[in-house]
């Protein structure tokens, strides 16, 4: 054994036998495995932060081919039926007998003449007096001249325009003339002077006045029993023309056989035209 003093030699060992090979292959192998941590390290990073195919967010994982798919048409009917839930029925409109409209005036009278609706007429000598008040069923913008038969009795001519209640179907000028009508007799302000009344002769037919067509309905109201002195009963007549503002009517009540009454709605009714301006 050598046991004497030793020194470091400056150059790096020689290789052994077959020492030439394995340096070549410990390099090859570790080059190897530098690129193949490369790739695997530049695929990973791909995968991982590439955009997803449909541009999800970043850090959100999106497999192609994986996604549900949103019905359209189901959408729509869920969304139809969710708004069917809360909706609120309609209220259905109840429809009043003799319905009557709350009573503004929009009309101006011209001189000489009343007017309401698209219907104006010249008031008699004898029907001084004058209301704007809603003496008539289905009429609103109405004006009204009225003559003294006796103490707390009159008798009326009115003219305004047709307004039907809200949610029902206008019925047509010969319905709305019949229904005026009668419901002056069944809902009218008689008071108690006149009693056990009944609706007689009653007619409809259809008029055309001033170039305006529509329908006229007359009947009397007779009485069975009363307090006055000067009539047994009334006339009533309603025409309901088609003007160019829409239905309006002349409406009048006549104490029967009173003869300077009947004489003055007859020549207010030949006087009744559409507006003059």
């Amino acid at each position: 054994m050598h046991t004497g003093e030793q020194f470091t030699s400056p150059q790096p060992p020689s290789p052994g036998p077959g020492g030439g090979r394995g340096g070549a292959l410990l390099i090859g192998g570790l080059a190897f495995a530098i690129v193949f941590l490369l790739i695997v390290g530049a695929t990973v990073g791909y995968l991982v932060l590439r955009p997803t195919l449909f541009g999800g967010a970043a850090g959100e994982t999106t497999v192609a081919g994986s996604q549900t798919a949103t019905d359209p048409e189901a959408t729509v009917s869920d969304q139809a039926t969710g708004d069917e839930a809360t909706s609120e029925e309609p209220t259905e409109v109840v429809e009043e007998r003799c319905w009557s409209p709350s009573q503004e005036r929009t009309s101006k009278n011209p001189s000489g003449k009343l007017r309401g609706g698209g219907l104006e007429f010249i008031p008699p000598a004898a029907y001084g007096g004058r209301d704007s008040g809603g003496y008539v069923h289905f009429l609103s913008d109405s004006q009204t001249a009225y003559a003294e038969v006796e103490e707390s009795w009159i008798s009326t001519m009115t003219v305004g325009t047709v307004e039907w209640q809200p949610g029902v179907e206008y019925p047509g000028d010969e319905v709305a003339s019949q229904k005026i009508a009668k419901c002056f007799f069944t809902d009218g302000n008689w008071g108690d002077k006149a009693r056990e009344r009944t609706w007689d002769d009653e007619t409809t037919k259809p008029v055309t006045i001033a170039g305006m067509p529509g329908y006229e309905t007359r009947a009397v109201v007779d009485f069975g029993s009363d307090d006055l002195e000067k009539t047994d009963g009334t006339e009533i007549v309603v025409v309901v023309l088609d003007t160019d503002q829409g239905p309006s009517a002349f409406v009048t009540d006549t104490a029967v056989g009173v003869i300077e009454h009947e004489e003055a709605v007859e020549k207010a009714y030949s006087s009744l035209t559409g507006l003059s301006g």
